[in-house]
């Protein structure tokens, strides 16, 4: 539990210092922005202190700049939690029978939703029928009418989990 709030401490506080720091970068632009065009209307864009020219590549490279930082400082953390999303979807998958989780799997691949005739086609009529109502009993999968067929979905907070 500890370890579980002190990696979502240290992803806070990324987040807040990468907020800043894309702040403050949004300043120094603007304000460089405003510096440039004060002395372009004023006609002293030649004699300034900080000759424009070298303004623009300038802040270009701190754009880049910013822009690495903010990889470095996000980008593992979600690998990391992506990671623990596949891990979590892998140990409950192998928490169903065979049958069931290659249902689950075809749901998963069309988006958490698919109709109860393409599941008979695949897998059989019976055999779909009645894994069906077993994943409806365990709420699982909700049935809903859909033409002559039936649309099978996924329940709502298993759509969450499986279908990222």
């Amino acid at each position: 539990m500890l370890v579980a709030e002190s990696e979502t401490m240290g992803m806070t506080r990324n987040i807040v210092i990468v907020v800043m720091l894309i702040t403050g970068f949004i300043f120094v632009v603007s304000f460089s922005t405003l510096y440039a065009q004060t002395n372009i209307i004023g006609g002293t864009a030649y004699t300034c202190t900080l000759p424009i020219p070298v303004l623009i590549p300038t802040l270009s490279s701190l754009g880049i700049l910013v822009g690495s930082f903010v990889y470095y400082m996000m980008v593992p953390k979600l690998s990391e939690s992506e990671k623990r999303v596949t891990e979590n979807t892998r140990i409950l998958l192998d928490m169903l029978k065979v049958d069931e989780k290659k249902i689950i799997e075809k749901l998963v691949e069309n988006n958490g939703e698919i109709s109860q005739s393409k599941l008979s086609s695949l897998f059989g009529k019976v055999k779909t029928f009645r894994i069906i109502q077993t994943l409806i009993r365990r709420e699982i999968v909700i049935k809903e009418s859909y033409g002559k067929t039936n649309k099978i979905k996924l329940n709502d907070k298993f759509r969450k989990i499986l279908c990222y």
